[in-house]
């Protein structure tokens, strides 16, 4: 029986025979899912510490799996990001995606407008410069024609940088002295602008409870609300150092909107 043990053991090694197939990496994900402008619904299953890989096939996934023939494993992928990080560049992609919907309002993508290469179009042919002379856009070195559909890629890919500018900037930088006044949350956000006197953040998936007991940690803070008579879900507060809060909740998309600045 020994002997019989050792000759299976002696097969399989030589037939190369494996529990577990090679692993194959995939290309960082983050790409993927402002391209793709994947929804935050897609990772809302996995906790934010999670793995996440992108397959082959556009499914994303955490932990691992085999697919014809490969094996895929999120937590030794180098292309793998947390899921709280792919839940953020979700957002950031649909936020960016409502901004350009409204900001495009009215016009069919084979448009011709005139872009302005520090972002924003006009569909006039000249403008007004700072001196109130009129200047023709066709000849204007700041500006290049294209369709509407030209331009919103590239104010697409304007705020997407934009952004992840401001993220390394902060990521960078120490910790604001304003944003450490604000209460702790687990909930998602985005820093919109961390400069020295205004911080603010954007929160996503803040339920209505979440939202009162934010203003009541706020409170606890030492930020007196100016005006008693608002609406419940806005808050407009003071600390003793002049330094003011506005908070708006909306119920509707479940999202919280903090701004903090010195006076």
């Amino acid at each position: 029986m020994k002997k019989l043990a050792i000759a299976i053991t002696s097969l399989l090694l030589m037939t190369g025979c494996s529990s577990t197939p090679t692993i194959t990496n995939t290309n960082n994900i983050k790409e993927h899912i402002l391209k793709d402008n994947v929804t935050y619904d897609s990772f809302s299953s996995y906790s934010d510490s999670d793995t996440i890989i992108r397959l082959p096939n556009g499914e994303y996934i955490h932990g691992t799996k085999e697919v014809n023939g490969k094996y895929y494993d999120s937590d030794q992928d180098s292309g793998a990001i947390q899921a709280k990080k792919a839940k953020y560049y979700a957002l950031l992609a649909t936020d960016v995606n409502n901004y350009l919907t409204e900001e495009f309002e009215g016009f069919n993508d084979s448009d011709e407008v005139f872009y302005n290469k520090k972002g924003g179009f006009t569909n006039a042919s000249t403008v007004i410069d700072e001196n109130g002379n009129e200047k023709d856009l066709a000849n204007n070195p700041d500006y290049e024609s294209m369709t509407i559909k030209e331009a919103k890629e590239k104010e697409y890919n304007r705020l997407i940088q934009e952004d992840a500018k401001e993220e390394k900037k902060n990521l960078s930088s120490p910790v604001s002295e304003l944003n450490s006044l604000l209460p702790k949350t687990d909930s998602i956000s985005r820093t919109v602008f961390n400069k020295k006197n205004k911080y603010a953040i954007h929160y996503y998936e803040v339920e209505k409870n979440e939202y009162f007991d934010y203003i009541k940690k706020i409170k606890e803070k030492g930020f007196d609300s100016i005006d008693p008579n608002s609406p419940e879900e806005t808050f407009l507060g003071v600390n003793s150092d002049n330094i003011s809060v506005n908070i708006h909740y909306d119920a509707t998309n479940k999202t919280l909107d903090v701004d903090i600045r010195r006076q």
